[in-house]
């Protein structure tokens, strides 16, 4: 008689010369749909080296052979457990931020952020802050984990963003600089410097002197759909942009007034990162 018995993590290593005795064996991609997220600091873990619009299985056991029992998509962040193989027939246990999903992923669908700079050619000088200019009308500059284009991008970043200064060296003859994100995520990488300013960083705004009017928080309400909310570093549409708030955040409310046909409100994030700035006033309600 016999049985069929599911493998506990105990079997899968032991089982680990059958399930790689060959180095191609695939992992399976499975198309789906799942905004890009970014790497949030050294040693955080996302989905990556697949197309934006595509997922990766995650399975059973550390082999095509188990059965699928979910599926990741492009940017997902996950924790990363222990590996078993190398090369591309590497997989490592994972499981979501939530944990309700665990398994087996092919390593090679694994980014993990960058935790330091190259051994020797960085430079420490220059400002203490850049600001993201001169890339070309709908791009974003990709933060790379790696100082080359061929390096994974953890992250994105879009004209007049303002980022703090690592060092930068010359790498093929180009320039890159390693950054971080100064507002909202907590992203480190590498950029490339032609893309980059001096910038004064970013404006901490006090409340008015008379207290701020209204109520005490704001909930970002009345986007369209996959907008996001700029702030500002003056309550001005063509002021450098500080960083953007989607639709649900909630803000503390340091006081509004009216330029123009514009009411404009300066707010306070309430997240890990503070930032202070300027929003416009029709896409906040009291919360």
């Amino acid at each position: 008689m016999a049985f069929n018995l599911l493998p506990t993590e105990a079997v899968f290593r032991n089982l680990l010369a059958a399930a790689f005795l060959s180095a191609s064996a695939v992992a399976g991609l499975a198309q789906g749909s799942s905004r890009a997220e970014p790497v949030t600091g050294a040693g955080v873990t996302t989905i990556g080296g697949i197309a934006t619009h595509a997922a990766v299985n995650v399975r059973v056991g550390p082999a095509p052979v188990f059965p699928v029992v979910a599926t990741l998509g492009y940017g997902t962040r996950v924790q990363k457990g222990y590996c078993i193989g190398g090369g591309s027939a590497q997989w490592c246990k994972i499981e979501t931020m939530d944990g309700r999903i665990e398994g087996y992923v092919a390593g090679r669908f694994l980014v993990s952020g960058d935790s330091r700079p190259p051994d020797g050619g960085i430079e420490d000088g220059g400002p203490d802050y850049w600001v993201v200019t001169g890339i070309p009308a709908g791009s974003r500059l990709n933060v790379r984990r790696d100082p080359s284009t061929n390096a994974p991008a953890l992250a994105t970043l879009s004209e007049g963003e303002i980022v703090q200064n690592l060092g930068c060296q010359i790498h093929d003859r180009a320039r890159w600089c390693r950054i971080r994100s100064i507002i909202g995520m907590d992203v480190t990488g590498w950029v490339a410097g032609r893309y980059l300013s001096e910038s004064r960083g970013p404006i901490a705004i006090q409340p008015p002197a008379g207290g701020a009017h209204g109520p005490d928080f704001y909930v970002v309400h009345g986007l369209a759909a996959g907008d996001s909310l700029n702030i500002r570093a003056e309550p001005s549409a063509q002021s450098a942009i500080l960083g953007r708030l989607n639709s649900g955040a909630r803000v503390r409310n340091l006081g509004c007034r009216q330029s123009g046909s514009t009411r404009w409100c300066r707010i306070e994030t309430t997240g890990g990162v503070v930032v202070n700035g300027w929003v416009n006033g029709r896409y906040l309600r009291e919360g």
